[in-house]
């Protein structure tokens, strides 16, 4: 079963990834600035309570409409835009002899970016993505007996306190997570480039706010979160990142810190999360090699109550390979 599970893993983001390639060896690869990158990973590292083999973001994207690779070929500051979908599953492979994928996490997200090229053709980005973020679970997220929502799985809070070790009462096996949320990121993006005006080196800022709310959209009453787990979970997240990219030969390889803090959850759960990771792509290709070590609060749905470190590997494939750049006409006049 578990060999079972560790293909359909391998072959989702192999699907995915072969899917990218094709369109674009036609010239139809869509980019995205603000994406997160789909892995397949193995490590060490557990919560008290289970132990990982494997874990995987196939995450796709859909365009609605791009014209971001077009608008970056062009010889004046001109912005491009996206309009897209993206499916964003979180999946774990546990060391246990049955049901060993427990509550997975699943995003899908509508969303819009646009980027514009600086006199200096650095990219500055901004991205608001809208969704639904769940595990697809009917239970209490703190007991096995009762459905989620029912008055008897609402008594269940009220004897939650400060002092509460939510870890030790969490309901792993079928526990619901459900909220809507929204997402607001910047991105800015330092470039140098060679003679061919092909990006070298890059240095990327990211920072994201993100909201929990209850209404789908902020508009239609479906897919929202449950008042007594809100309380415990909160409404905000804040993250900031840093990604430095460069090329060793005709290998490109990239440096990623990530940092996580979501003020308002329950005393005992930790409110920060620390993400470093290193990326080898062979031959400058979209997928990669991986090397990542977390520590903080877990990202895993109603998990976020735990916190240990961990060490994976694995692979990866990035979203928004670099290409040739026309540089604007003013940086041509200028030289």
């Amino acid at each position: 079963m578990r060999l079972q599970l560790s293909l359909l893993l391998v072959l989702a983001i192999g699907v995915s990834s072969l899917k990218a390639q094709k369109l674009e060896s036609k010239g139809f690869k869509d980019y995205f600035p603000i994406a997160e990158r789909p892995f397949l990973a193995g490590g060490s590292g557990n919560n008290a309570y289970e132990s990982i083999l494997l874990e995987a973001k196939p995450v796709v994207y859909y365009s609605i409409y791009n014209d971001i690779r077009s608008a970056l070929n062009r010889d004046t500051i001109t912005n491009g835009d996206a309009v897209y979908l993206s499916i964003q599953p979180h999946l774990r492979i546990y060391d246990e002899n049955s049901k060993p994928v427990k509550t997975p996490s699943y995003k899908f997200f509508i969303g819009w970016q646009s980027i514009i090229k600086t006199e200096n053709d650095n990219f500055l980005t901004a991205a608001l993505e809208s969704g639904h973020y769940s595990n697809g679970q009917s239970k209490s997220a703190f007991s096995t007996d009762f459905a989620d929502n029912s008055p008897e799985s609402r008594a269940l809070y009220d004897d939650i306190t400060d002092d509460t070790d939510l870890a030790a009462l969490l309901n792993r096996e079928s526990g619901n997570f459900s909220t809507n949320l929204t997402r607001l990121s910047l991105n800015y993006r330092i470039n140098t480039f060679d003679a061919r005006n092909y990006m070298q080196k890059a240095h990327s800022f990211t920072l994201t706010y993100q909201l929990y709310h209850n209404r789908f959209l902020g508009a239609f009453n479906f897919g929202g979160y449950n008042p007594e787990d809100i309380d415990i979970y909160g409404r905000h997240q804040v993250e900031a990142g840093y990604e430095y990219t460069a090329h060793f030969n005709s290998w490109r390889y990239s440096v990623t810190q990530r940092l996580y803090w979501h003020p308002d959850v329950h005393p005992s759960a930790d409110p920060f999360r620390s993400e470093t990771s290193f990326s080898l792509y062979p031959w400058d290709s979209d997928f990669g090699l991986m090397a990542r070590f977390v520590f903080g609060y877990d990202d895993y749905n109603y998990r976020f109550v735990d916190s240990y470190p961990r060490f994976s590997v694995g692979f990866t494939w990035d979203w928004f390979t670099p290409f040739v750049i026309k540089p604007t006409k003013l940086q041509v006049e200028e030289n």
